[in-house]
């Protein structure tokens, strides 16, 4: 008698829905709502999914579309609360362009400029 197990590893994406962040350190961008994801491994038996694994939270900047990976601790708790906001100190940049915006005014300046070419303040 042979018997046959058929298993798979497959990724899942789950949008979590839309959360408000305090302030994004790429530009300044803060208190609006953004869509938060969650990346994670399934296994499969017969194809029947037992567990996920390898969980990974993500937003994107909805100004400068710079992506930044959510703390683990931070994500669950995203996605145990629909209501709860993004904390800024718990996001780290993975992607997006080095593009800085004046927090005064909003105006694209270069990252190594000093001063906003607009307003004139002091970045």
């Amino acid at each position: 008698m042979t018997l046959f197990f058929f298993f798979a590893i497959t990724s899942a994406t789950e949008k979590l829905g839309l959360r408000r962040c305090g302030r994004f350190p790429c530009c300044g961008t803060g208190n609006v709502p953004v869509l938060v994801t969650c990346v994670s491994r399934r296994f499969l038996l017969f194809f029947i999914p037992l567990f996920r694994f390898g969980k990974r939270y993500f937003v994107s900047c909805p100004n400068c579309r710079a992506v930044y990976e959510i703390r683990k601790d931070e994500g669950r708790r995203i996605e145990r609360d629909p209501s709860a906001e993004i904390d800024p100190e718990k996001i780290f940049r993975i992607s997006g362009p080095p593009v800085r915006f004046c927090p005064n005014c909003g105006t694209r300046v270069d990252p190594g400029s000093r001063y906003c070419p607009s307003c004139g303040r002091k970045l």
